[in-house]
């Protein structure tokens, strides 16, 4: 890890560790208790959808790349999402981990980069109308809350980089091709390649309007859906909150976790997140870090699994990579020995 996501992980941590002392320990662990395993797994399965929708989003997108298939995506979002809130990752970590699991289905890297940037564009532009509605509602209901102003400074800061994407599209382009194939002399697994090949992928994906507004279509779904498992898992835990409730603490804090981008599973940002929204409609700060880590223990019991799966998948190609290297060593070492036989 670099020294940045070292200390950014020792930050969220500290903050982790403080959040929970304010709300108590005790109080805390009776919260998170009160749901138990069998309500955990309720709480993962219902998270399930949400993925399949998310892989298909990024299908649309991709799915003129030979061989693809809806099933791969899906699976490389669960690797995607696993990557970056199991692992000691950021967002970019997780993004990386579910284009490399792409690849390993037999898909070329360069329109898997492609899609891959695309849909996280997508996903960015779909968050912005989810968080406004939901700063709308509360600004209705209580128009003096203090938590407006940093969930407007997030979604400004979402706007401005949409904004920047589309005066300076071309420019921005180029150096997505750039980065991707910095990405690829980093990380010779994702076999990125050519510049020109990445930009030309993104030139064309960039006109493909139906598309882009399909995989919208998606992703506010699925940001839409979010607010229904806040809703389950709450009741879950005992504390019955309202459709309304539970669609301003998750639009809201997804607003606020745009702060945690660079923090590895948003450690400490996400239960300072939930604390915060959470206090608007008189919730204690025990249950919002225990929703908190609720939801932390969900991406554990869905991502545990998917990651272990990934890795025999990694671990299965570097084998026969290496028994071909071998193979072709031996080939090489008969033939040889054949021609210096020949010579005598």
């Amino acid at each position: 890890m670099k020294l940045t996501s070292v200390l950014a992980t020792a930050l969220g941590v500290a903050g982790l560790v403080a959040i929970v002392a304010y709300a108590g320990l005790g109080a805390v662990g009776r919260a998170v208790s009160s749901l138990g395993f069998g309500g955990l797994v309720v709480v993962a399965a219902v998270h399930l959808p949400l993925i399949a929708l998310l892989g298909s989003a990024w299908w649309l997108i991709g799915k003129d790349i030979p061989a693809a298939a809806p099933w791969k995506f899906v699976a490389a979002r669960l690797v995607r999402e696993s990557a970056a809130e199991v692992l000691p990752f950021s967002q970019l970590g997780g993004i990386l981990g579910g284009a490399r699991a792409l690849t390993l289905t037999g898909l070329r890297a360069v329109p898997v980069a492609t899609a891959t940037l695309i849909d996280l564009l997508i996903e960015l532009v779909a968050k912005i109308p989810y968080v406004a509605a939901g700063a709308i509602l509360l600004l209705l209901a209580k128009p003096d809350s203090s938590i407006l102003r940093p969930v407007a400074y997030g979604l400004g800061v979402t706007l401005l980089l949409l904004l920047s994407v589309i005066v300076f599209r071309h420019r921005i382009v180029a150096a997505l091709a750039r980065a991707a194939m910095a990405l690829g002399a980093r990380w010779r697994a994702l076999g990125l390649e050519s510049p020109n090949e990445v930009r030309q992928a993104l030139d064309r994906e960039f006109v493909r309007s139906d598309r882009i507004l399909f995989g919208l279509a998606l992703h506010t779904l699925s940001w839409m859906l979010g607010a229904g498992e806040t809703w389950v898992a709450f009741h879950l835990m005992g504390h019955a909150v309202t459709v309304y409730e539970a669609f301003v603490i998750d639009s809201l804090f997804s607003g606020l976790r745009t702060f945690g981008v660079a923090v590895p599973a948003a450690i400490g940002v996400q239960e300072t997140g939930y604390v915060l929204v959470c206090a608007l409609f008189g919730i204690d700060p025990a249950v919002a870090v225990a929703f908190s880590l609720v939801r932390r223990g969900r991406e554990f019991v869905i991502g545990i699994p998917a990651l272990g799966l990934w890795q025999i998948v990694e671990s299965r190609r570097t084998v026969a990579r290496l028994a071909g290297c071998n193979s072709v060593r031996v080939t090489e070492r008969t033939g040889d020995r054949a021609y210096r036989s020949d010579l005598r």
